[in-house]
């Protein structure tokens, strides 16, 4: 029994160790969001005779909707940026997130969340993924609270904050798959998401809003200023005007470069998510919406 629990114990020290080690090594995607996880950490306040910084966080839509090295192009020298965008995350991803990054030292001049009305009145989580990489450890009890977790996923996000294999396995999953089927995202194109319909606006409006104050009053007590960025969407029904003119009214910052369905369908890969064209005509014109919304709030 005591050669079996020592195998056990050296069994999951080494896939901790490997997670830990080589994992990042040889997958670009994880590398990429560690880099970019520290770049936000190291932030500061501008300074004298420096740009002011800008930390865009946000989820698929921002990864491929975005090109990051154009879009600093458009708004300096006025501002310095840095994104982190994780597929998958939704509102609670981030609003946690975002106390672990100023927990962490980010003090950003300003923080932008970029997700789309759905993901803003979402209830639900990035699993695993986000208990080992978004989520404080003592703010546990109150992720289950929020996305209705029960006491078997509440320990599995305890054991995945404190391990990096367990807080991983998914992406692993998904690397061996990409490596077994290189060609699979060929298929994306084929495979539009079929989204549950909205809720009627009057619901989308009214649990939004409460969520662009509190993460307006979290970005605020660190020193930050907020806005929340929407992503492009055919949806007619996604509520952006609507919300976007309710927070105005309460000074909360709600930045809309493209009206829905403003772009045509050959601007998106599968529906949802912006192709390159797509991406090329968003990201110009965030740049000049940017720049002009954040001066005259």
């Amino acid at each position: 029994m005591v050669v079996l629990l020592a195998a056990l114990f050296s069994y999951f020290c080494a896939l901790e160790a490997a997670t830990r080690m080589a994992f990042p090594r040889i997958n670009h995607i994880w590398r990429t969001i560690q880099a970019d996880h520290l770049t936000a950490v190291s932030l500061r306040q501008d300074a004298a005779g420096k740009s002011a910084t800008m930390l865009i966080v946000g989820n698929s839509y921002l990864e491929v909707g975005v090109d990051r090295q154009n879009l600093q192009k458009e708004i300096a020298p006025n501002y310095s940026l840095a994104y982190l965008p994780i597929s998958g995350t939704s509102y609670l991803d981030w609003y946690f997130g975002l106390r672990r990054l100023f927990a962490e030292g980010s003090r950003p001049t300003v923080v932008g969340v970029c997700l789309s009305t759905r993901d803003l009145v979402s209830d639900a989580t990035y699993g695993e993924a986000f208990a080992n990489s978004l989520m404080l450890r003592r703010d546990l009890v109150w992720v289950k609270q929020e996305s209705h977790l029960d006491n078997t996923m509440m320990s599995d996000y305890f054991f995945a904050n404190l391990s990096s294999w367990m807080g991983h396995r998914g992406e692993i999953h998904n690397w061996v798959l990409r490596k077994a089927a290189p060609d699979i995202n060929n298929l994306v194109p084929y495979f539009r998401p079929k989204n549950r319909p909205l809720p009627p606006t009057e619901a989308i409006v009214a649990k939004a809003l409460p969520r662009l104050r509190l993460l307006n009053e979290l970005c605020r007590e660190n020193g930050t200023r907020f806005f929340l960025l929407i992503p492009p969407t055919r949806d007619v029904n996604d509520a952006s005007n609507e919300l976007q003119a309710a927070a105005s009214k309460e000074g909360l910052l709600v930045v809309l470069p493209f009206q829905h369905a403003e772009l045509p369908e050959n601007a998106f890969l599968d529906g949802a998510h912006l192709n390159a064209k797509g991406a090329a005509l968003f990201t110009e014109r965030l740049g000049l919406t940017l720049l002009q919304s954040l001066y005259r709030n």
